[in-house]
């Protein structure tokens, strides 16, 4: 009997359906199926991509009312893949020049006082 006690699933234990899940693993859910999207449309599979957009806005249904994605569900709704790959190309130039600076430019530390040129020849003050 002690046994069966131990061996008890809890049914609200854990991140199933999306409850319980810190932002983080909700933010990479999201980031997941947004890639499984982008790949579906542009590798050219249609229904792929629209079962991905659905899976996608179910997630997240803010982006029923985003605009590129509004774009993109018309696109795929009326079969025209070649545009829905251009709405895919667009989303991702938004993204790439919508991450901050700081998390591609890496920190390099220089000296307070540099050598200075003089003339053809650099002369170290520091020396």
């Amino acid at each position: 009997m002690e046994t069966a006690n131990m061996m008890r699933i809890s049914p609200h234990h854990g991140g199933y359906g999306g409850h319980g899940s810190t932002p983080q693993d909700r933010q990479q859910q999201r980031r997941q199926k947004i890639l499984a999207l982008f790949e579906a449309v542009e590798h050219g599979h249609l229904d792929h991509a629209k079962l991905a957009l659905k899976v996608l806005t179910n997630f997240d249904h803010s982006l029923t009312t985003d605009a590129p994605f509004v774009r993109l569900s018309k696109a795929l709704d009326a079969g025209g893949m070649y545009l829905a790959q251009q709405i895919v190309r667009d989303i991702k130039t938004k993204f790439i020049n919508a991450t901050p600076l700081a998390a591609h430019a890496a920190h390099v530390p220089h000296s307070p006082k540099s050598p200075t040129p003089d003339g053809m020849h650099f002369v170290d003050t520091q020396a």
